[in-house]
């Protein structure tokens, strides 16, 4: 997974960045619905913590340079070596400026897009925070887990992930899994006919917290796209929430762990039992079903 190298280029999913038209409204729902910590706002953008970083989600309206997901890089060795196998590859990526550093709460960045134009900010020191996380309300969170991403060139975008290092765990159909450390996946790629990030996940302490915030959300009227639901191939149980501007967030519980040999990816077939053994469907989100 590390093409050789001794230590991985990137570790970790480290924070999402989203627009949205009525930020108030969104804000909201993910802090007092969902059960993230609001923290500073800065230039405009409203940001929230789930774990020790100083913020996982931030809200935009509208922002100039639209939603990105940052992936934390090992170091700046890592960094310049991650921006030659992008342009090897044919993918532009560009330093970033010290304002934008400085809104992403980073020393350094790598600004890039895939093949379907996701921004993915390459970032090295991320700032953490000294303070215990401390949310409005007890949802059972205890760290920001990873993102679902469209897209609609998924055999370009897979090598984009490659060049960072990444690797597949396991396909359902043309779904990718994608792990960039010892857990089953991070990232997953779902074939779409737009751009964008599907979904954004946060672990809970057990099965309970997924139950408990199900009920949650039906006594709130607020809208569960998918779930309670158990992925066969990564054993994940998931409870998908949809709140304003279409933002899909995720419960996530007991993901499974890999050894770190090489195995193969398994092939599931695109089908609802491949991305749910609970019977849970998604008839109204194209890529969470198995329709696309």
């Amino acid at each position: 997974m590390n093409n050789g190298r001794a230590i991985p280029l990137i570790s970790s999913v480290c924070y999402v960045r989203l627009a949205v038209s009525e930020p108030g409204a969104s804000a909201r729902f993910v802090s007092d619905i969902f059960g993230l910590q609001r923290v500073a706002d800065q230039d405009g953008e409203i940001a929230f913590r789930s774990d020790d970083r100083f913020r996982t989600v931030s809200l935009g309206h509208q922002a100039p340079d639209g939603a990105s997901v940052g992936i934390e890089v090992w170091d700046d060795d890592a960094l310049k070596e991650i921006g030659r196998r992008l342009s090897t590859a044919g993918f532009t990526a560009r330093e970033a400026t010290a304002g934008e550093c400085r809104r992403r709460y980073v020393q350094s960045a790598l600004l890039a897009e895939d093949a379907s134009g996701n921004r993915i900010d390459l970032v090295v020191r991320p700032t953490r925070s000294g303070r215990r996380y401390f949310p409005a309300r007890d949802a059972g969170i205890v760290a920001f887990h990873g993102v679902g991403l469209r897209t609609t060139d998924h055999v370009r975008d897979l090598a984009f992930w490659r060049a960072l290092g990444a690797e597949v765990s396991d396909w359902v159909g043309d779904i990718a899994y994608v792990r960039i450390d010892g857990l089953h996946h991070r990232v997953a790629l779902y074939p779409s006919k737009r751009n964008g990030i599907l979904y954004t996940a946060f672990e809970v302490e057990a099965l309970d917290h997924i139950m408990q915030n199900s009920y949650f959300m039906q006594e709130s009227q607020l809208r569960v796209v998918q779930g309670p639901g158990r992925e066969p191939a990564s054993r994940q149980m998931f409870l998908h929430v949809e709140g304003p501007d279409g933002l899909i967030f995720s419960y996530v519980n007991g993901m499974a762990t890999l050894d770190g040999k090489p195995r193969l990816a398994r092939q599931f077939p695109l089908a609802t039992t491949s991305l749910c053994d609970w019977g849970s469907e998604s008839k109204d989100v194209p890529e969470l079903g198995a329709a696309v």
